[in-house]
């Protein structure tokens, strides 16, 4: 029987952009961000178990995951972080990666960068080497941008390419409203988004400072006012305006669209009518549901 000692679970969130402005670009095409990234209670399930690695030169990744849209080789985010943290500690990593997917693809809620993330912690843990967060998350940075976010959680001001973190402190009680999270069956390229984005002149007026002064003021109007994504004007998606259109009309306080989409949130005050809109969403959407901010990354249970 297999000791559990070998075997650990990660919570990993998904993410919500509470702002987000595409600043510039950089010389090796990257774009520059300035945004408000946010935890949300919707996880991803990640079970890590070590295996035995006697005799073995070199380290063996597996990769299962519920969802068959998922690649599950060198293309998966849990792959290549398992990948570079057995590279950056010496070390020959043989693990068993299961993933269950409950965060939809393609989505603007940085499902695969918590795969990432959650993978990172597992892995600290199993073979004990001891990274401190902040150790962890300059691993993070070499797999994706959102990754080192998904470590630390809660609510955080991202800039440079998004992996210049700073903490938000704040007392405004943002774990009082529901959040409800919708993904139109459509899927939207990240990079292909960002290709768009060059085709107008960048954000100058950045969102994040209102709304970093209306979470220390705790001001609600402030704080929904200030909620923004450059995405959404940008791409202006049909689907999308027909989510916000839908919570709208059972009371949603703000939707905006999340990440470079296509997923919208929103929040809401009452839990009925939360349930109410959430409901009406599923007669066209499949990946719709109620949640809660949260203030951790990503942990082990």
């Amino acid at each position: 029987m297999e000791n559990n000692s070998s075997i650990i679970k990660v919570l990993a969130p998904a993410k919500i952009n509470l702002t987000l402005d595409i600043t510039g670009k950089l010389p090796n095409g990257y774009h520059t961000v300035d945004m408000v990234m946010q935890s949300v209670g919707l996880y991803d399930e990640i079970t890590v178990e070590k295996k035995e690695t006697f005799g073995k030169s070199k380290s063996v990744i597996n990769i299962y995951c519920n969802k068959e849209n998922i690649p599950c080789d060198k293309r998966n985010t849990a792959y290549k972080a398992a990948e570079l943290f057995a590279e950056k500690c010496g070390i020959v990593c043989s693990v068993d990666i299961t993933i269950r997917k409950n965060i939809p693809s393609q989505a603007g809620l940085a499902g695969g960068s918590t795969d990432g993330a959650g993978v990172l912690v597992a892995l600290n843990k199993l073979y004990d080497t001891k990274l401190s967060t902040d150790e962890l998350s300059e691993i993070a940075a070499e797999i994706g941008a959102d990754v080192p976010f998904c470590l630390y959680g809660g609510t955080m001001l991202a800039t440079g390419i998004g992996t210049d973190l700073q903490k938000i402190e704040h007392s405004f009680k943002l774990d009082k409203y529901f959040v409800v999270l919708c993904k139109p069956p459509i899927n939207v390229s990240t990079p292909e988004a960002y290709r768009k984005a060059d085709s107008r002149p960048f954000s100058e007026n950045i969102h994040s400072k209102s709304l970093i002064e209306a979470l220390m003021n705790e001001s609600e109007t402030a704080f929904f006012d200030s909620l923004y994504n450059d995405f959404d004007s940008l791409l202006n998606l049909e689907d999308v305006q027909n989510i916000k259109n839908t919570m709208n009309k059972y009371g949603c306080i703000k939707a905006v669209m999340s990440g470079s989409g296509p997923t919208v949130y929103g929040f809401f005050t009452n839990p009925q009518q939360a349930e109410a809109s959430a409901a009406s969403l599923k007669e066209t959407c499949e990946d719709v549901c109620i949640t809660k901010v949260c203030g951790t990354g990503c942990k082990t249970e």
